[in-house]
Parts: C-alpha cells; structure tokens; sequence
C-alpha cells in the first residue's frame, strides 16, 4: 500500500475523532506488515489539527536531479579524448554537473 493511501486511513481515523493509538492500532489490524509508525500517524494528526487537508507530499526545494543521457556521455567522452589530461572537474564543470556524477 502506498504511503498516500496510509495517510487517507490517518485523516479517516482523525475525521473519526480516534486518537493516535486507536488509529495505529485499526489500521495494524488490516495492515499487520506494512503499517506506518506511530510517530508517523502522531505527525500527520499534528498536521490535520493544524488545519491540513491535503494528503499529498509538499513540494521540496533543492537542487534537480539531472538525467544521464547519451548525448551528455558523448560529450564527456569527446572532451577527454581531445584532452587527456582535463581534470574530472573541469569535465563537470564544463557539462554543469558534479564531479562524482561526472566520474561516473
């Protein structure tokens, strides 16, 4: 069950009026092996006392993962071919990456 669908079950049982040990252990009765933690269930109940209605992850900030495509190797490649001697972080550099992604 995704973890959507666990907090769906939270926001049912605090719709409820359930407390946080009622919760855990109604949706443990359905769910043995793969119930969210208490502290999890204690959380989303601070969340919907607060006023949240949305069941969904909030949006994060920080930095996007950048795709490995064949062009981007192609290049990488090129480039050390032309200049065996380029640093793996002038490489990174150059393709506005990381020097682990890079060595990769």
């Amino acid at each position: 069950m995704e973890k959507t669908e666990f907090r769906v079950l939270i926001k049912h049982c605090f719709s409820m009026g359930k407390n946080t040990v009622q919760a855990k252990q109604w949706i443990e009765k359905c769910y043995p092996y793969s119930s969210p933690s208490k502290a999890t269930i204690c959380r989303w109940f601070a969340e919907f006392k607060r006023g949240r209605t949305d069941t969904n992850d909030a949006e994060r900030s920080g930095r996007p993962v950048k795709a490995v495509t064949p062009e981007n190797v192609s290049e990488v490649t090129k480039l050390i071919m032309k200049d065996r001697k380029v640093k793996l972080l002038d490489a990174a550099i150059a393709f506005d990456g990381t020097k682990t992604a890079t060595s990769r």
